[in-house]
């Protein structure tokens, strides 16, 4: 997993049996802590940020242990990619809402429109 530590990204292991998922506005963002989690600038800034607790398994210390050595030994660890997927944090779609403003607007043009069309039309045909 990848985090964010000041400017820089960092690889980091889960060490606790959950995840925090901070969700607010369509954006998403992860963390080990929930304290963490909770003074995240996501949820210190949105009212309606909400706080997700993900089960996930811990990676063992045997585990670690050998990805770093592969790591180090040039081992590339490569999956097939109908397998594994990358996430994606897409933003969803959001519906346009209809507002009596733009009711109004499109009711002042329609009038607006009716009322260019008759005065051309009373116009060439008044000679």
């Amino acid at each position: 997993m990848e985090i964010k530590c000041g400017n820089q990204k960092l690889e980091a292991y889960p060490v606790e049996p959950f995840i925090y998922e901070v969700s607010a506005n369509g954006k998403k963002e992860f963390y080990q802590n929930v304290w963490d989690a909770f003074e995240s600038n996501l949820h210190m800034n949105n009212s309606s940020a909400k706080i997700t607790k993900i089960p996930v398994t811990p990676t063992s210390d045997e585990q670690i242990r050998a990805e770093i050595t592969a790591f180090k030994l040039g081992e590339k660890r490569t999956y097939p990619d109908e397998y594994v997927k990358e996430f994606e944090n897409t933003k969803p779609r959001s519906k346009k809402k209809i507002t009596l403003k733009s009711v109004l607007y499109v009711l002042a043009f329609a009038v607006w429109l009716t009322w260019l069309i008759g005065t051309l039309f009373l116009l060439f045909h008044s000679r």
